[in-house]
């Protein structure tokens, strides 16, 4: 098992977004009636795994066209609120030239993970059909970055020892493991990578930072609140596992 850490580049945003009691307001995260110098940098990443013979792109990270036209590729709206800031040669598809990639999942459909997908082609891409229904709805919070691509819809099947209940299986070898997660988003997924030695989380924006799961540390967007703190519960367990050899999520600086 193999896993590059892929930073392309960071966002600027209100500090509501990794942690919701910074401010009162639940809709703080947008960074409306905020001052931008007070906003918070934090990096943008996707993780390009190795596994029983399968190399996989989890998330996508900012396109290479946010660092000439941001606005232009994101929009007003999700520009205001999830500000990018990258340098030429840092989207996942630059630093990736030449590896070999068999399928893009995604944790979830937010600008900062769907963004980069637009710089590949030819790749089969993974969501969840929960996830894809919910950001097709035209809200603010996903924009016009959803549409372009054709996805396949994760099967996930009943699994007691999902945090929700249910999984799926990619492979059908146990080496990548899907866990639907209705939390930060209604269809985000949490991926097990598992290898001889033991397995790791990717948990996208389920967790910004290790306080997430260890303190309970609740973001700024959330789809449901009561499943986030259950998630991030199950998410400080598997950590705790004799054979957890790490949890990676999207945003942490570290």
């Amino acid at each position: 098992m193999k896993i590059q850490t892929i930073t392309t580049g960071s966002t600027l945003v209100s500090s509501a977004t990794p942690d919701r009691s910074t401010h009162c307001w639940k809709y703080a995260y947008t960074g409306l009636f905020q001052r931008r110098c007070k906003r918070i940098e934090v990096p943008v990443k996707c993780y390009y795994v190795k596994v029983s013979g399968h190399s996989v792109l989890i998330d996508t990270g900012w396109s290479k066209e946010v660092v000439e036209h941001p606005m232009r590729h994101l929009g007003f709206g999700l520009w205001f609120a999830s500000e990018p800031v990258m340098k030429q040669g840092e989207s996942a598809k630059e630093q990736l030239a030449g590896q070999p990639i068999d399928a893009i999942l995604m944790t979830h459909l937010d600008c900062d993970h769907v963004s980069g997908l637009h710089d590949f082609d030819g790749i089969a891409v993974y969501t969840s059909k929960a996830e894809y229904d919910y950001a097709s709805m035209e809200r603010l919070r996903y924009g016009k970055l959803v549409k372009g691509r054709e996805y396949r819809f994760l099967d996930f099947k009943p699994d007691e020892n999902a945090p929700f209940g249910q999984s799926c299986d990619l492979f059908g070898d146990g080496s990548i493991v899907g866990y639907l997660t209705p939390t930060h988003s209604a269809g985000s997924v949490i991926y097990r990578i598992s290898g001889a030695d033991g397995f790791v989380l990717i948990v996208g924006d389920n967790g910004y930072m290790k306080d997430s799961w260890r303190k309970g540390v609740l973001p700024g967007p959330l789809y449901n609140a009561d499943n986030m703190k259950l998630c991030l519960k199950w998410i400080k367990e598997q950590s705790e596992q004799f054979d957890c050899l790490g949890v990676y999520c999207a945003h942490e600086r570290e």
